[in-house]
């Protein structure tokens, strides 16, 4: 109730609820031209729930069109239990109540944040205003998210969310599982803890989080919580969370495969010796005695059948040729032989015929440790990544001279090929050839990585960086190759 004063009478007038309601309303719909652009549905009701006030229309009414109506006749059925306890709870308490509901527009689901505040007058609750506000797209995006999440959760390939710092922030079962961690058990660890290349060194992380949103292919060895290790690969992808850099990265255990590529590998290297071995040892040597009695028959026909000499000669300098052909597809097949130099007689028999074949100057240098003997699964992939190296720089860089530098330091070979060519092209990496590609492998087959770099002032260094063995235990890592310009 309150107390007012008639201009007409000049006698005080004492106002019910419903004169406050009426009053209110009035001056609603005077906003009204104010209110309908705004999202907001704002409903005014009194204690009885009938509606005087709409600030637009719904469920099938106008915003007139509501008004003297109860708050049942425009709410749709499937909300009404839920607003009107909400509505009965806020006129019992007087305390502001909420509930949420849906309602079908045009085909599509509409979903609302309905907040419900109690009208008092003098301290008298007169009514409640209803203040309904959309949430459709926060609804869409929270069940995208969420349906996300679930895919994340049932995926096979392990995930986990890496900030700039290479710590942990999330991860999916697999990831856990593929670690041999318990759920979140791997929260907050740093991934130097779990693997080598890209994930065990800082800087590397920090490369690529300033290169933004790209993504690169990964393949690194692992360590399990026991200490056991694994191969894996996957995709790193780097992205933003409120405004700071993180990594995504998505992995699987491969280690069967990597197996398998190697065991075939070899097996093609150990064919590839045997088949040298015996074109050396067998058609080599044959063929020199050929060469040695078609000598001995050239003398004796010097001196009784003269006019045949010259056919004699020419014979033999075909078998010659072709003992020179046999030992050259030796070389191919098996160009490092441990019992006959090892790596660095071979690195000198590439220098030497690269220069001879290509006439490109190309020289061989080394500084190796004392006692450090190169296995022959080493020796024989650096060579390939060396040979391979050459034959780029002459077919494509057009260099005019070509440099091999081997040498060892700690626990460490590497191996460097520089040319003064016209430099590598932009995205060879991602070209159809697989020269690139195959020196890549090898160098991962042995632990390390391969790098392109610019040369100064021109041309290209590739370097190949990987593991001597310790003891009998290989230490392996298997990272992807990168390229530097």
């Amino acid at each position: 109730m309150t107390a007012s004063v008639s201009a007409a009478t000049g006698k005080t007038r004492t106002d019910g609820p419903g004169d406050a309601l009426l009053r209110l309303r009035d001056a609603a719909r005077a906003m009204r031209p104010v209110l309908t652009p705004l999202s907001a549905l704002v409903v005014v009701v009194d204690c009885d729930l009938i509606t005087h006030f709409a600030s637009r229309g719904t469920g099938g009414f106008t915003a007139e069109g509501m008004e003297g109506r109860h708050v049942t006749e425009y709410l749709p059925e499937h909300v009404r239990e839920r607003a009107l306890g909400a509505m009965h709870r806020c006129l019992a308490t007087g305390n502001d109540d909420a509930y949420c509901g849906e309602a079908e527009t045009d085909g599509e689901m509409r979903y609302y944040d309905v907040r419900i505040s109690a009208l008092r007058s003098d301290d008298a609750l007169i009514g409640l205003t209803l203040n309904a506000t959309e949430r459709t797209e926060q609804v869409k995006a929270a069940r995208a998210i969420a349906t996300q999440a679930r895919m994340i959760e049932s995926m096979l390939e392990g995930v986990a969310v890496i900030d700039e710092h290479g710590v942990v922030g999330l991860t999916n079962p697999a990831f856990d599982a593929m670690f041999g961690y318990g759920r979140d058990e791997l929260r907050g660890r740093e991934m130097n803890s779990l693997a080598g290349w890209p994930v065990g060194q800082r800087e590397r992380w920090q490369m690529l989080a300033l290169a933004g949103t790209g993504s690169m292919a990964v393949e690194f060895d692992a360590k399990r919580r026991d200490g056991r290790h694994f191969s894996a690969a996957g995709v790193l992808s780097g992205f933003e969370i409120a405004g700071r850099n993180h990594s995504l990265l998505v992995v699987q255990d491969v280690t069967e495969r990597k197996l398998l590529e190697r065991a075939m590998l070899e097996a093609a290297n150990r064919e590839q010796y045997r088949i040298g071995n015996d074109l050396h040892d067998g058609l080599g040597q044959e063929l020199t005695g050929v060469a040695l009695m078609m000598r001995g028959l050239a003398g004796r026909v010097a001196t009784e059948y003269p006019p045949i000499l010259p056919e004699i000669e020419g014979i033999t300098r075909l078998v010659n040729n072709a003992i020179e052909s046999t030992r050259a597809l030796a070389r191919g097949l098996s160009p490092v032989n441990l019992e006959r130099g090892g790596l660095q007689d071979a690195l000198e028999g590439l220098a030497m015929h690269a220069s001879e074949l290509y006439g490109v100057p190309t020289v061989f240098t080394h500084r190796l440790g004392a006692n450090r003997t190169l296995n022959a699964e080493l020796a024989n992939h650096l060579y390939r990544i060396a040979q391979e190296a050459v034959r780029n720089a002459v077919r494509h860089g057009q260099a005019r001279s070509i440099r091999l530098h081997l040498n060892t330091v700690r626990a460490k070979v590497k191996l460097a090929i520089t040319d003064d060519g016209v430099g590598m092209p932009a995205g060879a990496m991602d070209a159809t050839g697989m020269g690139l590609k195959i020196m890549c492998y090898r160098a991962r087959i042995l632990g390390g990585d391969v790098s392109f770099e610019a040369a100064e002032p021109r041309g290209t260094r590739v370097v190949c960086e990987c593991p001597l063995e310790v003891g009998n235990v290989r230490v392996r890592r298997i990272p992807g190759a990168r390229v530097r310009g």
